[in-house]
């Protein structure tokens, strides 16, 4: 009786969610083509989903797919987490939630779209509850891969060669609205402090805590700065008024605005690290061995060239081996604290 009822929930589950599905691209295919009729304009879609760090790295690739089609609609798939970080960006002229690979996948078979620059690959582009994948043709033709797109260049440049436009080294910006910039004025933030950022959804990129402790307790007990901590969720045992914890209580752009707001961001590389190059904040950070990608750098513009930013390394394993004493000696050597 139990493996009959595990069943038909599976079953029900399963049929609820594809009948969602068309719900979902019935009713944006229907925007979509309302939209085309009243514009007379061309349909072009970016579909770029999810890892909001990509998304904040492609920001140039957009100004350069806006230049090549200055009077088409741009259209961007994404996930509903992730699209306050194009809710202000001026090239995007419509945002469609991704509700999932599936219903992504109707869309572009759909035919609604005059050109589709997929920068997903495969391998994030999986229903298991409609058992489907999106491919990537174009990726695949020109042998760009999660296993090797680190040896094409920073994200950015990967983008750019999946699209077809030339590879540049331009800076990200952000666009954070006077809503996220209001937010952050009633928290009443200390007027010098440091971000760090500690956790990552991959483990491999991550810090361990004794030594996040240890690094914090130092400035804290040595300058006069104060430390704010971002992220999701925090599992540090700081006991100072100095520290501030505010994991888990803002939105992408708030926290976007607070790194803005810091004299220095300290973190792993991960999508914050993407929001201090975009909103100009100098950045430590530290990146370790990942997978095969030795000496890769996800950056472009001023973090990529060294301008405004440091990278501690760890070629040989995972950044969590990168010692305190040399993140510290870093920062003092490069005379970082002058600038606070």
């Amino acid at each position: 009786m139990q493996n009959f009822i595990a069943l038909w929930l599976h079953r029900f589950k399963k049929y609820t969610h594809i009948f969602k599905v068309y719900i979902h691209f019935f009713s944006d295919y229907c925007k979509i083509f309302i939209l085309k009729k009243r514009s007379s304009k061309n349909i072009t879609a970016i579909i770029l989903t999810q890892q909001f760090g990509d998304i904040v790295a492609s920001e140039p690739l957009l100004r350069q797919i806006r230049e090549a089609h200055p009077n088409d609609i741009l259209l961007w798939i994404i996930k509903p987490v992730f699209k306050e970080l194009l809710a202000y960006n001026p090239n995007i002229d419509m945002i469609i939630d991704d509700f999932c690979p599936n219903h992504r996948l109707l869309l572009i078979n759909s035919g609604i779209f005059d050109k589709i620059y997929n920068l997903q690959f495969r391998n994030n582009s999986h229903c298991e509850i409609c058992n489907v994948y999106v491919e990537n043709p174009v990726a695949d033709s020109k042998d760009i891969t999660i296993h090797n797109y680190y040896f094409q260049g920073n994200l950015l440049n990967v983008q750019q060669k999946i699209a077809g436009f030339p590879v540049t080294d331009q800076q990200p910006q952000l666009f954070i609205s006077n809503k996220e910039i209001n937010k952050i004025e009633t928290l009443s933030l200390p007027p010098k402090f440091i971000i760090v950022h500690c956790q990552s959804a991959q483990n491999s990129r991550n810090w361990d805590n004794k030594k996040w402790e240890k690094f914090i307790n130092y400035f804290i007990e040595n300058t006069d700065l104060n430390i704010i901590e971002i992220g999701l969720t925090s599992d540090l045992k700081i006991d100072s008024k100095k520290y501030i914890n505010l994991c888990g209580k803002l939105s992408l752009l708030e926290t976007a605005e607070v790194i803005r707001r810091a004299k220095l961001f300290v973190g792993i590389d991960s999508g914050p690290a993407h929001l201090a190059n975009a909103v100009g904040t100098f950045g430590v950070i530290m990146i370790g061995k990942l997978a095969n990608f030795i000496n890769h750098i996800p950056y472009s513009g001023t973090y990529k060239s060294g301008k405004n930013a440091i990278i501690i390394r760890n070629e040989t394993g995972p950044s969590a081996d990168i010692t305190v004493e040399e993140v510290i000696e870093q920062i003092k050597t490069n005379r970082l604290l002058l600038k606070v």
